[in-house]
């Protein structure tokens, strides 16, 4: 797997050479991390499940290149009721650390902080199959 430019585009191409455009502002359904807090077992549980996102840039390593996208979140996947929800609360970052946006990067770069290894899920959607979704869902902050 790697991330490629062709034609002015930034291209992931997958193991088995499907090709997702990863250009900043994509909209992409993918695997990633809902951070919950369970304040009776733990302060920070980890819920892998879909969402629906807007690319946002690309994570740059000096000396190796691109290694990875950040994807805001927009829609999840309500793994309980089996749908997909809006996320109404989404704020940017404002410290080095954070959880959302998701960073994914590709398998074989290590990242500092919270790297998910999930590239190989992003596929690309159109956003107008997700208009209609009028059930909203709250981000947990850190």
């Amino acid at each position: 797997m790697e991330i490629i430019y062709k034609n002015k585009n930034r291209f992931l191409v997958k193991e088995n050479k499907e090709e997702v455009n990863i250009n900043d502002n994509n909209i992409i359904i993918y695997s990633a991390i809902y951070y919950k807090s369970l304040i009776e077992i733990t302060p920070m549980a980890e819920v892998e499940t879909s969402f629906i996102g807007i690319i946002e840039g690309e994570r740059f390593k000096h000396h190796e290149g691109i290694i990875g996208i950040y994807v805001k979140p927009i829609f999840i996947w309500d793994k309980i009721i089996c749908e997909w929800k809006k996320i109404i609360n989404y704020k940017n970052p404002n410290k080095k650390y954070f959880y959302y946006p998701h960073l994914l990067t590709l398998p074989n770069k290590q990242y500092d902080f919270l790297p998910l290894y999930y590239l190989h899920t992003c596929k690309n959607t159109d956003l107008k199959q997700y208009e209609n979704i009028d059930k909203t869902f709250d981000l947990q902050i850190f």
